[in-house]
């Protein structure tokens, strides 16, 4: 098989398996190849990374190009990174996708500089037309209150992509492809993590969490102040909810990255959302879209999301709390 020009995948393994966001991510590369008659060639980088190279080619890949040993056993962003470089020389890719991930975008950014590439990131939507290999990468621009179309000039055409954007294949255990060895050189290169010793902790499970939680509340800036985006969060923890933000809370400094709902956080699909003193921007929008019912409560009638919630009041939100509390509660009773 010719592996150059193709589409590349970076994949990345959790426990032995791809991560939901990687086989999403084989799923738009196969939308994609079908476009421009490219392979789809997943890269699998760990060190025993072999069964998660096979599983890559059940959902889409073509081959699966592996990088595997010891020296791989940790993520450490130089080794990874130089890695890709290697396989991108040696194979010239079309297209390069990566997952926008915490290790992933550290790799893009370090390739993209490296390299001289350009990089578009938090993309939500891809194209090729014609049959040619240029893809259109749409993302959103303005804190997502308008989309840009996007074209790069350099090759490959990297992006990285959020999870729950693109949809992912089911997997073909009977499909076959070849997994090939990446031709790699790393004598001289130094990571900069050394592991002198590794006790396995099985992650700790939150009770309540965005991706689990039937009933989400998000804070938006019309809290005023931290004290206020505080003062509804524990009114999630009242009514066991659990609890988001827009992305400005996050860019103030007031919360961590990971409580951040929208396409360049994480996407929700609680039974029931409630959204207070929050505009409705697009970025955030879409990451709501697939919540049963959206409950808005806020100032300006004419705030964008009341187009899209179910149900809106339009006034304080620390005034409508109680009484969204005590409703809430009796129908938990």
């Amino acid at each position: 098989m010719e592996l150059k020009q193709s589409i590349f995948v970076y994949t990345e393994v959790e426990e032995g398996t791809l991560t939901k966001l990687s086989v999403e991510l084989l799923g738009k590369a196969r939308e994609l190849a079908q476009s421009c008659s490219k392979a789809v060639i997943a890269l699998v980088i760990g060190e025993h990374v072999r069964e998660a190279a096979g599983q890559a080619i059940g959902y889409g890949a073509d081959a699966a190009v592996v990088a595997e040993g010891p020296q791989f056993a940790g993520f450490d962003s130089i080794l990874y990174a130089r890695a890709v470089q290697q396989v991108i020389a040696a194979y010239t890719p079309s297209v390069f996708l990566l997952g926008a991930t915490k290790d992933s975008r550290d790799i893009g950014g370090r390739v993209s500089a490296a390299l001289q590439l350009g990089l578009v990131a938090d993309v939500t939507g891809a194209e090729m037309k014609d049959g040619d290999d240029t893809v259109t990468w749409i993302r959103p621009a303005y804190t997502g209150k308008v989309f840009a179309a996007i074209r790069t000039k350099t090759r490959p055409q990297l992006a990285t992509v959020g999870e729950g954007i693109f949809l992912h294949n089911a997997s073909d255990p009977s499909r076959k492809g070849e997994i090939i060895t990446a031709p790699l050189s790393l004598d001289g290169v130094t990571g900069k993590r050394r592991r002198t010793g590794f006790t396995a902790v099985a992650p700790e499970k939150m009770a309540l969490s965005l991706e689990n939680a039937e009933i989400i509340v998000g804070a938006g800036k019309g809290v005023g102040d931290k004290a206020g985006m505080e003062q509804v969060q524990a009114f999630a923890e009242r009514i066991g909810a659990g609890f988001g933000v827009t992305k400005p809370l996050v860019d103030d400094g007031w919360i961590s990255h990971d409580s951040q709902i929208g396409i360049t956080g994480k996407k929700v699909a609680p039974k029931i959302y409630i959204a207070l003193g929050i505009s409705g921007a697009l970025q955030h929008k879409l990451g709501i879209k697939d919540a049963k019912i959206i409950v808005a409560v806020n100032k300006d009638p004419d705030a964008p999301i009341f187009k899209f919630a179910h149900f809106g009041i339009v006034g304080d939100l620390f005034e409508a709390m109680p009484a969204l509390e005590k409703r809430i509660k009796a129908l938990q009773a």
